[in-house]
């Protein structure tokens, strides 16, 4: 259970501090995975970086999965899968809870309203 953990909190780390989507965590990725952790080689670092970027899906999650079945088989992947997503969702289930109050702000609704009409332009 202690390795699933491991998996589970190096995954929750990276997705929690990492901004810039999944492209931006793949250097801190490498550092932690490949040189401080010694979980993969370089090669298989590159081997899954270029099979995530060919399955479909987020790049983050997908080679979360990866070394995740890697390391520990189906739960490990589980395990690596839910550390990445869930700092995510735990962000956005918060603003959620005062995204209304936020709307209510004048200046706010005036500001989606011009950023609609600035979506419906560009597509």
């Amino acid at each position: 259970m202690k390795k699933y953990l491991e998996l589970f909190l190096t995954f929750f780390k990276l997705g929690l501090f990492t901004f810039g989507g999944g492209y931006a965590m793949i250097p801190s990725l490498k550092e932690i995975v490949v040189e401080k952790k010694k979980w993969l080689s370089e090669e298989e670092m590159l081997e899954i970086l270029a099979i995530s970027e060919s399955t479909p899906g987020p790049i983050a999650i997908n080679m979360a999965t990866y070394i995740g079945y890697q390391r520990k088989g189906f739960l490990g992947s589980l395990f690596s899968t839910l550390g990445v997503v869930l700092p995510s969702m735990i962000i956005i289930f918060i603003i959620s809870l005062f995204f209304d109050r936020f709307l209510a702000n004048e200046y706010v609704a005036y500001a989606f309203v011009g950023i609609k009409a600035c979506v419906a332009f560009l597509i």
